[in-house]
């Protein structure tokens, strides 16, 4: 493990953007496995956590499957003796809840090969995946976005707008709706 910042930048990078900046000065130029097994072990907390307050569908099967990965991950992050066990572990942690949050697993162990073919990768045999947004969700959504996009001011500017106008349309469509701004361009 190198004391560089630019060693596993993206994962310092992504940690910051979820844990904030005390976990970037942490890991910036970290060599300590101590370290960064805390954060590993935080974040799949983390994950834990997100789950149970972000899904409201759920069977009890994919709850304990979901469990059950979470927990390998935490064992193998506590066991690894170095960095490249730890980060791997995690890894593998992460791949398997990607493939469980789309709606499973596959165990293709004795399969002598798997393609890109579709057949094996529809993966909604034992649940499917539905997103959905509230209109509060999809007010908040589009708040952070043009936020980003036209900056705070501009953004009051056009809230102040969108009250004067005492338009019944969510302000979200009505910006969408106003002349030159669609808002996710």
């Amino acid at each position: 493990m190198r004391a560089d910042i630019s060693h596993f930048y993206s994962l310092k990078t992504v940690i910051e953007q979820l844990l904030g900046k005390e976990a970037w000065l942490d890991l910036k130029e970290a060599t300590s496995l101590t370290k960064w097994r805390v954060y590993v072990l935080k974040l799949i907390a983390v994950i834990r956590v997100s789950i149970k307050e972000s899904v409201q569908i759920v069977d009890q099967a994919w709850l304990d499957a979901v469990r059950d990965n979470l927990d390998d991950g935490k064992a193998s992050a506590k066991a690894a003796k170095t960095i490249d066990e730890l980060l791997s572990g995690f890894a593998a942690t992460l791949l398997r809840q990607v493939f469980l949050q789309i709606g499973m697993l596959p165990n293709r162990t004795t399969a002598r090969r798997v393609t890109l073919s579709r057949q094996y990768w529809r993966l909604d045999s034992h649940r499917s995946v539905q997103y959905v947004q509230t209109p509060q969700q999809i007010e908040a959504a589009f708040w952070s976005v043009q936020q980003r996009q036209l900056g705070f001011e501009r953004q009051m500017e056009l809230r102040d707008e969108y009250r004067a106008s005492r338009s019944k349309l969510p302000y979200w469509r009505w910006c969408q709706e106003k002349e030159g701004y669609r808002g996710n361009e």
